[in-house]
């Protein structure tokens, strides 16, 4: 019996070494950015055009997508000295035939696709009851059944290849529903179950899915009022510039998902995942119908391109 316990003990120390170690030094990814093909959707503001800069700094070739025609033109301007080379194909990700006349454009400039960043998405916050029911099926369609779609139209090309990355722009959200927007949460946490299920699917194929979980980020969507709150409570807010670069630093280590927020975030996320009687007492206490309110009330006109401040 001792021997037993010996062997049992040893085993999962040996365990825990060994995801210590995968945790400390991830592995490397042999992904190349320079001259590589990369999709951005949302790319002419937010988030999505500081993927686009970062990228075009590191010498891909970069695909601006994004409804704003006119913002686009500003984006492929302001990278074209440092890209590869710059393609702008004007796209409502909510239209099927424009999706498929963006990957079919990108294939005929370029003969491959190496990392689509489903990064478009809009956020819906406040009283549920007091959501547009339209707006509400074209966030769901944006947020989520858009970026499935386009995942889908450029797997083929990927496959073909044997290597490209599906990076999933999702949010912290997807793994600790905040109060403020259950509708909008419930789109991430769809994406975040897409991510997981497609990379177990990929598996072996040389076809990575990677998922971003940004949480406050400095964007037209997240008004000064709310800023100075989330601040008060501990909670980190980027730059989009940081989201994008840290998402490359960590997107050339291997990783799978790649957290923002600091501590404050993944402590949240503990409690959600082991606690989450203690997250709700937490979120209660924490968001008030006043929180709730000034929410619903700035971000009532929010722009469909722009990936703004996940919460």
């Amino acid at each position: 019996m001792r021997r037993f316990r010996w062997f049992v003990l040893g085993g999962a120390a040996s365990l825990a070494a060994y995801w210590l170690v995968r945790y400390l030094r991830p592995e490397h990814s042999p992904l190349v950015l320079n001259q590589a093909v990369v999709i951005v959707t949302g790319a002419s503001s937010g988030i999505g055009r500081a993927y686009a800069l970062a990228f075009a700094r590191r010498g891909a070739r970069v695909v601006l997508a994004a409804r704003r025609a006119a913002l686009l033109e500003e984006v492929r301007a302001e990278i074209a000295t440092y890209a590869a080379d710059v393609l702008c194909v004007p796209t409502d990700l909510n239209d099927d035939a424009q999706l498929e006349r963006l990957v079919q454009t990108t294939l005929e400039r370029y003969g491959r696709i190496d990392i689509l960043i489903n990064n478009a998405g809009i956020a819906l916050q406040g009283l549920l009851q007091n959501h547009d029911p339209s707006r509400v099926r074209e966030m769901v369609s944006l947020n989520l059944a858009a970026a499935i779609n386009l995942t889908r139209l450029c797997l083929p090309a990927m496959l073909r290849q044997g290597s490209g990355v599906i990076l999933n722009v999702s949010s912290v959200g997807g793994k600790v529903p905040n109060a403020t927007a259950p509708a909008y949460a419930a789109t991430k946490v769809g994406l975040n179950a897409f991510s997981d299920a497609l990379r177990r699917q990929l598996d072996g194929t040389g076809v990575r899915v990677v998922t971003v979980l940004p949480s406050y980020v400095d964007t037209e969507m997240l008004s000064p009022l709310v800023q100075d709150y989330v601040r008060d409570l501990g909670f980190t807010i980027d730059t989009p510039q940081y989201v994008a670069e840290h998402t490359i630093d960590e997107l050339l280590k291997g990783e799978q998902e790649i957290w923002f927020g600091g501590f404050a975030v993944r402590a949240f996320a503990w409690l959600e995942r082991h606690l989450p009687f203690f997250s709700t007492l937490l979120q209660r206490a924490l968001i008030t119908p006043e929180i709730i309110a000034l929410t619903e009330g700035r971000l009532a006109a929010a722009q469909t391109d722009p990936q703004g401040a996940p919460q």
